[in-house]
């Protein structure tokens, strides 16, 4: 049990000390705060006592809006006056602000949208976690939908448009990973070891994009951004990506340098000499890159040519971002620490940063050396 209300001082700039007050609602969250006007503090109790014999201790807001009123434009890039309250404090991308227009218009206005957003409250929400739960959607999705719901809620509480957060101490649902069935060494040979041509279909676009993200852990947007200009005899610089924004900063907006076994770079280099300084996976000279789709096509169509059905490459996740998973797997098992691991794939690390701002191949000399060692043909067993 708490009180009705608590009371503490605030320096207000002119030097006056006033106190103000919390109060709570009927589900014990707490709102406000609202200021007594009062100096002193038996003052302020007495104003409080008597607003609460009132019933005015919690002050009501008057137009409170319906949540599809509130939230249209809350996520437009050029206008939402959130998102520029946001972006001086914090670096956000247009992807961000518009996936979150996205779960609005598909996700939340078709249940919230009548909805007064003051009467939004945890109770509305479980019901609604049920809702999607009894519906088939997952932990982790439901949890992104109410990422999006939480901030609009927790912003109309600080711009006074509600009198507090009413989901400030409302708990997410538990995450339930995805497993992953990566892929096997026997198959990442038949990828890459074996007969590429017959096995990529004869195409060294999808061949060298596939074995570039396997054994670097670079996310597709960042394949596709690599330009010819940062492709060196021993490593690449890592410094963009490309999607449907265009060419823009990498996802954690760091830069970084990555390690080449010689074979990888000398795949590189070969389609630097088709698009030059320009992007090095296109079909128009270097101009523009070719699309996520045709990389993610590309995979799907090799991996059934060593013997994968499609049944089997959606039920074990085998997307061009399983490489991801399938590099840092690889480079621990190898004895790659942690920093280093994080240092190659971009995973953002203040220390990671501080350590290998400036890049020297022989602090990395392992990781050509790993990639290597997973190109190298097996051996055929001798027969008895």
């Amino acid at each position: 049990m708490h009180n009705d209300f608590t009371l503490f001082p605030r320096k207000l700039l002119s030097g006056k000390k006033v106190f103000y007050y919390y109060a709570y609602n009927s589900e014990g969250v707490r709102l406000g705060p609202w200021s007594t006007g009062q100096t002193g503090k038996t003052a302020a109790r007495n104003y409080c006592n008597c607003l609460n014999r009132e019933g005015k201790l919690l002050r009501r807001t008057k137009n409170v809006p319906a949540f599809a009123e509130y939230s249209a434009g809350f996520w437009d890039w050029e206008k939402s006056v959130y998102l520029r309250d946001r972006t001086k404090r914090r670096f956000l991308t247009q992807s961000y602000a518009d996936k979150c227009a996205r779960i609005v218009k598909k996700n939340l206005v078709p249940y919230f949208g009548k909805m007064r957003i003051d009467k939004i409250n945890s109770d509305v929400m479980e019901k609604w976690f049920d809702h999607l739960l009894k519906n088939g959607y997952k932990n982790s999705t439901i949890n992104g939908y109410y990422r999006v719901i939480r901030t609009m809620l927790a912003w109309a509480a600080k711009k006074k448009i509600i009198s507090g957060d009413p989901l400030l101490n409302f708990e997410r649902l538990m995450e339930n990973k995805k497993e992953i069935e990566l892929v096997t060494h026997d198959e990442f040979h038949s990828l890459f070891s074996g007969n590429w041509r017959r096995v990529w279909d004869n195409d060294f676009l999808h061949y060298a994009a596939n074995k570039l993200a396997a054994l670097t852990g670079m996310r597709c947007s960042e394949v596709l951004g690599l330009r010819g200009e940062f492709v060196y005899d021993d490593h690449l610089f890592l410094c963009g990506q490309y999607d449907h924004y265009g060419y823009r900063l990498t996802k954690t907006k760091t830069q970084h340098h990555i390690p080449l076994t010689a074979e990888l770079a000398a795949d590189l280099k070969k389609l630097k000499k088709i698009n030059g300084d320009g992007f090095l996976f296109s079909h128009n000279g270097g101009v523009k890159p070719v699309s996520h789709k045709h990389l993610a096509n590309g995979l799907v169509r090799a991996l059934e040519n060593i013997g994968l059905s499609a049944g089997e490459i959606r039920r074990r996740g085998l997307s061009l971002h399983a490489w991801r998973h399938f590099c840092n797997t690889e480079m621990q098992k190898a004895g790659l620490s942690v920093q280093k691991i994080q240092a190659i794939t971009g995973h953002k690390s203040a220390r990671m940063t501080d350590w290998y701002t400036h890049f020297d191949p022989a602090e990395f000399s392992e990781v050509p050396d790993i990639q290597a060692m997973l190109l190298k043909p097996k051996r055929a067993k001798l027969s008895t």
